[in-house]
């Protein structure tokens, strides 16, 4: 096995250090082509993550669907950022968007329809079941999974949503399982107060107040039921989190989020990852163009 010496591979590793800005560049107009697309999709994903950008807490964003993938990345979460990527301030009232449960989603400034995460719902249920050994929590879980199994069976049989009757027993159920929670939380509360009951408190008020956002894949089958796919479009950056640790700046994370929006679009489309990179090295990466005619 050939070993670079120290003075062979420094010369390789600035090398190397230059072509991430010098490919980040490269893609400045394809980036804005997407985001370009992005707005004109009838449903969009989109979520973010936690990264360190040098020894501090930053976010990695991704927005997108089946087959575009475009990321960014910001010092801090929050509303800034949101308003910096441009993408959701664009969107139209026609527009679904599907997101884990975000208050900053019903900011004003936005006018797109939120779709809510049932899986982060079953998640923050059987929490909440664990925290304080309250039924209606579990009862709420095996409601909305076997109604989401239903749909599965539905879908199969190629219908488009459940029928009305189908829908007011589900909502039935549902203002039941509430019900027993308000009941379960008040006569508990007192001793909950002491280990933080609030989490429970905040959960009902959550499910009663966004339970369109939540429930709406009841009458569009169209419609997701999960934020999975914005999760998988999110796990590569973790994982390169796991392996360098960090990211030098601001800006080499943004270099990073640029290629990675590249590449993962790409990707998506059917074309070859090397082939792509070898375009992007000679200065003719593949255009948004190319990639969604």
């Amino acid at each position: 096995i050939y070993t670079l010496s120290l003075h062979d591979a420094l010369p390789i590793s600035i090398y190397i250090a230059k072509l991430q800005p010098r490919a980040a560049k490269g893609l400045v107009q394809f980036c804005a082509d997407l985001r370009l697309k992005l707005i004109t999709l009838n449903l969009l994903y989109w979520d973010d993550t936690v990264i360190f950008i040098n020894t501090k807490h930053a976010c990695f964003r991704f927005y997108g669907d089946e087959s575009i993938a475009f990321y960014t990345a910001h010092m801090e979460k929050g509303l800034k950022g949101l308003l910096e990527d441009n993408v959701l301030p664009l969107l139209t009232g026609d527009t679904k968007v599907m997101h884990d449960h975000n208050t900053v989603n019903y900011n004003p400034a936005f006018h797109f329809q939120n779709l809510e995460c049932g899986q982060h719902l079953e998640r923050d249920l059987q929490k909440n079941a664990d925290d304080t050994g309250h039924q209606w929590s579990l009862d709420l879980k095996e409601h909305v999974a076997s109604t989401i199994h239903d749909r599965n069976v539905a879908e199969q049989a190629e219908k488009s949503c459940f029928d009305t009757d189908y829908i007011a027993a589900f909502n039935t159920r549902l203002d039941e399982i509430l019900q027993h929670g308000r009941q379960e939380y008040e006569a508990d509360k007192e001793r909950l107060e002491k280990y933080g009951a609030s989490f429970e408190r905040a959960l009902l008020n959550r499910v009663e107040k966004y339970r369109g956002n939540y429930f709406a894949w009841l009458e569009d089958f169209s419609l997701p039921t999960t934020n999975n796919l914005s999760e998988r479009s999110l796990r590569p950056v973790k994982s390169k989190m796991k392996i360098a640790g960090q990211f030098e700046s601001e800006e080499t994370a943004q270099y990073y989020a640029m290629i990675r929006s590249y590449i993962e679009t790409c990707r998506r489309k059917g074309k070859n990852e090397n082939e792509a990179l070898r375009r992007l090295c000679e200065g003719n990466p593949y255009t948004v163009e190319e990639l969604l005619s």
